[in-house]
């Protein structure tokens, strides 16, 4: 069995007219994309919509595209852009990120998916709480995994400032998860800190 294809070099193929590398592109990166744009939109329909109009963008650049950087870098930058545009030609609807980190920091007690759920809906309050721009940093860095070098390159600023950003993310992150953890241990602590009374 053959190696599977580098990403670039499906992304030539498919700059080339190959259909079945295009495909192969969308299968790798189609979860990614759709992951970074569910967590920039309030909209779960909206943000399906946008990840299949990136993909239509991207199959029209790629015969432009040039290798000289990673095509995930370059992916993820012509998604980021997309939802930048889509924010700004809907002014009217304020567009928020919500939904579910990728990754929990610790299993559910005794495997209850009732307590997986409600987990992860405090890991996706505590990420949408993080202020931009640290939280598009963290979401490329931590939960697709990009390098800071190819993070510097989708959001087109220094690799120091990805770092930067990524730091003071992944803080905010765990301060917001953690005061969440409790307040849900300790419900009049949570009312008191929303002026409300038991």
């Amino acid at each position: 069995m053959n190696p599977p294809l580098a990403d670039e070099q499906l992304a030539l193929d498919a700059a080339g007219g190959s259909r079945d590398a295009f495909e192969e592109l969308v299968q790798r990166f189609g979860a990614a994309v759709r992951g970074v744009i569910e967590k920039n939109v309030e909209d779960y329909h909206l943000a399906f919509d946008l990840a299949q109009e990136v993909w239509v963008k991207v199959f029209r650049a790629l015969p432009r595209w040039q290798p000289t950087g990673s095509f995930r870098s370059w992916l993820f930058s012509v998604a980021l852009n997309h939802v930048r545009d889509a924010k700004r030609s809907k002014a009217r609807s304020r567009i928020v990120y919500l939904d579910e980190f990728r990754t929990t920091p610790a299993a559910p007690k005794a495997n209850n998916p009732h307590g997986r759920h409600e987990e992860q809906s405090a890991i996706t309050a505590a990420l949408t709480a993080v202020p931009e721009p640290y939280r598009t940093a963290v979401v490329l860095v931590d939960v697709n995994g990009l390098s800071y070098e190819e993070a510097a390159e989708s959001l087109g600023c220094a690799v120091g400032t990805v770092k930067s950003r990524v730091n003071r993310g992944r803080f905010a992150f765990k301060d917001l998860y953690l005061r969440q953890e409790g307040d849900a241990r300790d419900p009049a602590r949570a009312s008191e800190s929303r002026g409300v009374s038991p």
